[in-house]
């Protein structure tokens, strides 16, 4: 029977090992979520929609952030969103003055979409959720309209 052992010097040698290895930083790259929704937004903008407004923000596991739109009847709009990182599920909803859902992506993935025409000109609240991640997760969000 093998019996496994260290013996002081191989101890002492990989700790020096582990103290010099950096460490991986479990934080967000907004960066990352940036260069991501740079990736998509040339082809919504060959679509004929232009890019009304862009923002980064950071949120942990299941938390998410709420923006307020002003969206105008006559107007088509696709909200984009797009994390910065793989095994992220980033999830939207978007919500009308009177709370009721209008429109919202729960696929599993990390780069989500909501799509809306609306019936009239009003306030809506867009919901990001950070709806699986292993740590804080960075996220871009895009609002593009077309006539």
């Amino acid at each position: 029977m093998n019996r496994f052992s260290l013996t002081p010097s191989l101890f002492a040698a990989l700790a020096a090992v582990l103290l010099v290895l950096p460490a991986t930083p479990a934080q967000a790259d907004p960066q990352k979520a940036e260069a991501c929704l740079a990736q998509i937004t040339p082809a919504v903008v060959s679509n004929g929609r232009r890019i009304r407004a862009t923002d980064v923000a950071s949120a942990g596991p299941q938390e998410a952030v709420t923006y307020r739109l002003t969206l105008y009847k006559g107007l088509s709009y696709v909200l984009i969103g797009c994390a910065d990182g793989e095994g992220v599920d980033l999830d939207m909803r978007l919500f009308d003055e009177a709370g009721d859902l209008v429109s919202s992506d729960g696929s599993p993935d990390n780069q989500p979409f909501v799509d809306v025409s609306p019936s009239k000109t009003g306030e809506y609240a867009l919901q990001v959720m950070v709806y699986q991640s292993d740590t804080k997760t960075d996220f871009a969000l895009a609002v593009s309209y077309q006539d």
